[in-house]
């Protein structure tokens, strides 16, 4: 028993030395703001997907932490009608979605609910939610985790998460792996597992990670809003799991432990007013303008600052725009900490450095080019950027280059001559599928009708098919003309005959919008993507049989039913 005490003493002494040697300091006390700025968090999920507690008592969390507004993201498919805007504690809650997309995930808010399901090739997401109206945002685009890792910077997203919480301990999770500096990453995890406890947003805070400059923080021709994300589900699973995920998951960091780390600052048209909808709206001109800055609080709050561009045109504010017009001043004003270094980007490249003062002025050359600030502090142990502007553009009269059209098709081959040569249906065993001949003024067209099995996912697929016996080879395009009794995204697939041998059905795809009226489509044989794993990225067209218009539960919602007419349609080159 004795022996058992000691050992007892010696465990809790390790521990009160350990903490006394590696618990973070607390964040720097700072003036309060003169910005004007009004603080909340983007990227939160409750218990209504893989988060641990309910909207409400997420809003007391955050009330606690000095916030003023959430905005709720939980995973969806964005079929799921959105919570309107409401007060909660005081704090203004909006109501978003995490959508999974092939490339990684997309936040989505300011958005009604989709007519059907959002998914699949990210570029196709993003075409949704601007059609839908929303404003996308690419989530955790460094994440170790490939599945949650956004990868598809040609399509045009609205703002990206320059920093994400979660990422943060799944990057030292990875690094404490890994073959370089694993132990130190596994001390760090360590160290933090055991400080936690004493002052949970200072732990949190020693281990952000910034990373570097990315290729949509230098592009002077494209607006995008950089954005940070909390990701908070106030649950830890394991590395290979998304939060939830498991029943091992761990319940921390907390959500105000995580409110209290970082935040962002939107800079409003007018101060809220206190009525949910008219707020939102003010939220949201801030948000999609660009009009906000993050602030690790965690380092040090509450943050208070300005960044403004002045020329001959005037003068803008971060995430605006200015003509150029001869010299641009460039001005910053905040409260950081006298010893924390603030930086002014130009292009990517550094163009002012190791600035300490409050309030100061630097010219920059005339000419386009973007601009952005960043405050760092200057702890020795974890130095981390404390406050990170959104850009200023400066830019010429000429418009932003866009990408050659392609030529028109010289050869047609019709695929309809105004009967079902050709055509037939397929499906899986529970859902239904038929197509006939329907005639129209001056000829006919093909009416497509399916019904997907509802009940659980389980392969429900309704597709209309046209037969190729020789192969695409001659062709590199299809065009048609197509609408559907309602909005819907379809799939058009080559698949390979069973005559190709070990690549034999392998399908490749694109897919499309179809509206209630028609619309003319294209679909190019060199933008289609492989439909799992394939032999090759893009598909032997000599050897394709198949070319198929499949309604599947990607973008169908399970049970649906409906009809989809096609004329028009040939093969080009």
């Amino acid at each position: 028993m004795k022996q058992l005490v000691l050992v007892t003493a010696a465990l809790v002494a390790a521990v009160i030395v350990s903490v006394a040697v590696t618990l973070p300091p607390r964040p720097i006390a700072l003036a309060p703001p003169t910005d004007g700025s009004i603080p909340g968090i983007v990227h939160v999920h409750t218990n209504r997907s893989d988060g641990l507690s309910g909207p409400d008592e997420i809003a007391a969390a955050a009330a606690k932490a000095g916030l003023k507004f959430l905005v709720f993201t939980d995973h969806g498919d964005a079929t799921r009608k959105p919570d309107p805007p409401q007060y909660r504690s005081g704090v203004l809650c909006l109501d978003g979605v995490e959508i999974s997309t092939n490339g990684g995930h997309y936040v989505a808010i300011d958005m009604p609910a989709s007519p059907y399901p959002l998914a699949g090739e990210p570029r196709d997401v993003v075409e949704d939610v601007g059609r839908l109206g929303g404003f996308g945002i690419a989530a955790h685009p460094d994440s170790p985790k490939p599945e949650l890792r956004w990868t598809e910077w040609n399509a045009p997203v609205d703002g990206v998460e320059w920093l994400n919480l979660d990422t943060g301990w799944r990057l030292w999770a990875q690094q404490a792996t890994g073959r370089s500096e694993r132990w130190y990453a596994r001390r760090r995890l360590l160290s933090a597992l055991i400080d936690y406890p004493f002052r949970p947003a200072a732990v949190i805070t020693s281990l952000v990670q910034t990373r570097p400059l990315a290729a949509w923080e230098t592009n002077s021709r494209r607006r995008i809003v950089a954005i940070a994300g909390v990701d908070a589900h106030a649950k830890i699973a394991p590395r290979s799991a998304d939060a939830g995920e498991s029943r091992y998951a761990l319940p921390f960091p907390g959500y105000e432990a995580s409110f209290r780390v970082l935040s962002i600052h939107i800079t409003p048209d007018r101060p809220f007013s206190g009525e949910p909808t008219g707020d939102a709206r003010v939220l949201m001109r801030a948000i999609r303008a660009g009009h906000l800055y993050t602030a690790i609080d965690g380092a040090a709050t509450p943050a208070s600052f300005e960044f403004t561009a002045t020329n001959e045109h005037g003068t803008v504010n971060e995430g605006d725009e200015l003509g150029v017009g001869g010299a641009v001043t460039l001005r910053v004003r905040s409260n950081a900490p006298p010893a924390f270094t603030t930086i002014i980007w130009k292009d990517g490249a550094v163009l002012s450095a190791d600035h300490h003062e409050p309030d100061f002025t630097i010219q920059a050359p005339a000419g386009p080019a973007v601009y952005w600030t960043s405050i760092r502090s200057t702890d020795q142990l974890h130095q981390v950027t404390w406050v990170r502007s959104n850009p200023i553009y400066v830019r010429g009269p000429e418009p932003a280059p866009r990408a050659e059209p392609r030529p028109a098709a010289t050869t047609r081959v019709s695929m309809f001559d105004g009967t079902l040569q050709g055509w037939r249906v397929e499906h899986d065993r529970n859902s239904v599928a038929a197509v006939d001949v329907a005639p129209i003024v001056g000829g006919a067209e093909l009416r497509f009708r399916y019904g997907l099995a509802g009940g659980a996912s389980a392969g429900q697929v309704a597709a209309l098919a046209y037969d190729t016996p020789r192969g695409l080879a001659g062709s590199d395009r299809l065009a048609f003309s197509i609408r559907a009794e309602h909005p819907m995204r379809i799939s058009v697939q080559l698949r390979a005959g069973d005559d190709q041998g070990p690549a034999a059905r392998e399908r490749w795809k694109r897919t499309v919008y179809v509206d209630v009226s028609t619309q003319e489509r294209t679909i190019f044989f060199d933008d289609l993507t492989p439909v799992g794993e394939t032999h090759t990225f893009a598909p032997n067209f000599a050897g394709v049989r198949t070319i198929l218009f499949v309604v599947d539960a990607t973008n169908t919602k399970l049970g649906d039913s409906g009809r989809i007419w096609i004329r028009n349609a040939t093969l080009g080159r």
